[in-house]
C-alpha cells in the first residue's frame, strides 16, 4: 500500500479528494492563513500543452481578485509536479444542486447567474474569457458565495503575439456550453462566448435539461449554429417570462446580437428583482443551498399571500381602492385590452446634485403618420436614491396602463432627448399565468434610457517612450496602436484627431527589440490632454 502523503511543500495535507493519471487534488492547512486550502497537482510526465495549460491556470488567478472568483494563494513546482494552491470553497458544484433539485426556480436561478456575471464581468475587464463556463466549474459556498473555477483554458487578450498554446483551429471546451463561434477557432473568441455559455447554463438552471445534446456531432453543431433549440417554457412551464427572453438573447448564434457585456445582463436582473446595484444575496442563496427555501415553498408563499389578500375584507377593500388610484384595475379586469408600461431612466452624475436634475417624458401614438399625443401623456420621473450607482442616478415613472398597441415615448433631461418606439402588448399577451397580478414586472413592457450627457472634448495625446533599465528615448521606431471599439488602429495625426475625453481607450506600444506593453485608460469628461511614459523591457530582460 503507497504511503499516505502527509505534506506538500510547506502545506500540511489533510485529505486525498481525487487521484487520476496526470496528478491528484488534496485538502490541506495554509501555514500561515490558518485555513483549509484546495492544492492541485499536476504530473510533469506527457503533454507539453497540458503542462503550460496548468502553469497559465495559476498565472490568470494569481492576478484576478474577486469574491466571485475563488482565490489562488500560491503556485510551485516541486520534484516532478506542479502545483496550485486554490481557496477552499466548502460546499457544492451547481452542477450537483442541479442533479439534487432537478432545477432551480426562476428567482433563484438569476440570483445565481447574477452573482456569476459579476465574476465574468471582472474578468473580462482584465482581458480575460474563461471560454469553459458550465455547472461544474461554479461553485456555491454553505454561506452562498457563488465563486468561478477553472480558468485552465482562459485566454488572455494582450499585446503579446497568441500563444501557440490555443492553435487556430484547435476547438477548446465543452460542445454543449460552447458558442457557435467557438467550434471554428476557440483562440479567436472574446467574451460574448462566455455571455453565450451564461446563457446555457442558466438555461439548464431553469430547465434541468441542456438546451443542446452533451454529444458532439455535426447535426449537434448544426442546430448550435442555428440557435434551434426546445424554449425554456415549453420544458418547464414554471420559468418566468423574464428569465425565457433572457436567456433568448444571451442564446444567439450571432455574437453581435447578444449582450454586449454581462453588466448589462446584471443591470437587468438587478431591476427584475429589485436588487440593489451593489448589494449581495448571499443569504438567499445560503437558505435554498441548506433547503430551507424550495421552490414549492416559494409556490405556497404567493398562494398564501394571495389568499389572505382575498380573505381579508378590509385590506381588499383599502388595497382596491388603491389600485384604481394607479389603474392597476385595467390589468386585474382588462388584461385582454390594457397593457403596463414602466420607465427607467439613467442619468450620468457630471459632479452634479441630483436636485439640478429634471427628466420628463411624453408619450404618443405611433400611427406611422401624424403620430397624435397620448391624452395625458406626460410621464412624472422621481428619483430613486436606493438605486444610484456610483456614476449614475436613476429616475422611475410610475407604471402607466395604456391600450395596447404601438407607441413612442419622448425623453428629455439637459439637453439631450431619448425616443423610443415600442409595441405594447396586452397583460394577457405578457402573462402566461392563470391569475394576474397587478403590478407584476413581468407583466410591463419595461424601457431603460440612459443619458451619458459625455462632453466629448478634443483629447491630446503625447507619448514619451523609452528603454526602462537605461532611459533612452525609443523615438519614432517605437509602433503605436490605439484599440478604438472593437479594432485596433495605427496612431497617426488623424486618428488622434478623432480621439475624444469622456471615453475608454487601451494603447499598444511595439519595439522589435523589446516586449510589447498597453495601457487600458479611462478618460473623465474633463480630462482633454494625456501623457503616456513609457517604460520597455528588452527581450532579453529577465
Amino acid at each position: 500500500m503507497a504511503k499516505a502523503i502527509e505534506s506538500i511543500g510547506k502545506y500540511r495535507v489533510l485529505k486525498q479528494l481525487a487521484q487520476g493519471g496526470m496528478g491528484a487534488v488534496y485538502t490541506a492547512q495554509h501555514p500561515t492563513l490558518d485555513r483549509t486550502v484546495i492544492i492541485k497537482k499536476l504530473t510533469l510526465r506527457g503533454s507539453a500543452d497540458i503542462r503550460e495549460r496548468f502553469r497559465r491556470e495559476a498565472q490568470i488567478m494569481m492576478d484576478l481578485r474577486n469574491d466571485a472568483i475563488v482565490d489562488v494563494y500560491d503556485h510551485f513546482r516541486e520534484g516532478s509536479s506542479y502545483y496550485i494552491v486554490l481557496e477552499y470553497v466548502d460546499g457544492v458544484s451547481l452542477e450537483t444542486l442541479i442533479q439534487q433539485r432537478r432545477y432551480l426556480p426562476s428567482a433563484m436561478a438569476l440570483l445565481i447567474v447574477r452573482e456569476v456575471c459579476r465574476g465574468l464581468a471582472y474578468a473580462h475587464e482584465r482581458g480575460v474569457v474563461h471560454r469553459d463556463i458550465k455547472p461544474a466549474n461554479i461553485l456555491i459556498s454553505n454561506e452562498g458565495e457563488v465563486k468561478l473555477v477553472d480558468f485552465g483554458i482562459a485566454t488572455i487578450h494582450t499585446g503579446e503575439a497568441p500563444s501557440e498554446l490555443t492553435r487556430e483551429g484547435m476547438t477548446l471546451g465543452t460542445p454543449s456550453y460552447m458558442a457557435p463561434e467557438q467550434f471554428h477557432n476557440t483562440r479567436a473568441v472574446n467574451h460574448r462566448a462566455d455571455i453565450y455559455s451564461v446563457g446555457v447554463v442558466l438555461y439548464e438552471m431553469v430547465t434541468g435539461k441542456k438546451p443542446y445534446p452533451s454529444s458532439f456531432s455535426a447535426e449537434v453543431v448544426a442546430k448550435i449554429q442555428k440557435g434551434r433549440y426546445l424554449r425554456p417554457r415549453r420544458v418547464n412551464p414554471q420559468v418566468s417570462v423574464f428569465a425565457a427572453r433572457l436567456i433568448r438573447r444571451l442564446l444567439k448564434p450571432r455574437q453581435e446580437r447578444r449582450f454586449a457585456d454581462l453588466n448589462q445582463v446584471i443591470r437587468r436582473i438587478n431591476r427584475h428583482l429589485r436588487l440593489k446595484p451593489h448589494g449581495r444575496a448571499t443569504a438567499q442563496i445560503k437558505r435554498y443551498v441548506a433547503g430551507e427555501e424550495t421552490a414549492g415553498q416559494v409556490r405556497r408563499s404567493k398562494g398564501f399571500v394571495a389568499a389572505v389578500v382575498l380573505l381579508c375584507a378590509l385590506p381588499v377593500a383599502l388595497g382596491a381602492a388603491w389600485g384604481v388610484s394607479q389603474g392597476y384595475h385595467r390589468e386585474l379586469f382588462m388584461p385582454g385590452e390594457y397593457g403596463a408600461l414602466d420607465v427607467t431612466v439613467r442619468v450620468r452624475k457630471l459632479n452634479r446634485d441630483v436636485r439640478d436634475i429634471q427628466v420628463t417624458g411624453h408619450l404618443f401614438v405611433d400611427d406611422n403618420d401624424s403620430i397624435p399625443a397620448v391624452p395625458n401623456g406626460r410621464v412624472q420621473f422621481a428619483a430613486v436614491p436606493e438605486l444610484e450607482t456610483q456614476q449614475f442616478y436613476v429616475f422611475n415613472a410610475p407604471r402607466r396602463q395604456l391600450p395596447a398597441g404601438a407607441y413612442r415615448l419622448k425623453v428629455e433631461t439637459g439637453g439631450s432627448v431619448s425616443w423610443h418606439a415600442f409595441e405594447l402588448a396586452s397583460i394577457r399577451q405578457l402573462s402566461s399565468s392563470r391569475f394576474v397580478v397587478p403590478g407584476r414586472a413581468e407583466n410591463a413592457e419595461r424601457i431603460t434610457a440612459e443619458f451619458l450627457e459625455l462632453l466629448e472634448l478634443p483629447l491630446v495625446v503625447d507619448f514619451d517612450v523609452r528603454d526602462r533599465t537605461t532611459g533612452r528615448r525609443l523615438g519614432d521606431s517605437v509602433r503605436v496602436s490605439v484599440l478604438v471599439g472593437n479594432r485596433w488602429r495605427a496612431w497617426n495625426e488623424q486618428l488622434g484627431v478623432e480621439l475624444r475625453s469622456g471615453s475608454t481607450y487601451r494603447f499598444r506600444f511595439e519595439h522589435s527589440d523589446y516586449r510589447p506593453k498597453e495601457f487600458s485608460l479611462a478618460l473623465n469628461p474633463e480630462q482633454t490632454r494625456l501623457l503616456l511614459n513609457v517604460g520597455l523591457a528588452a527581450r532579453t530582460e529577465q
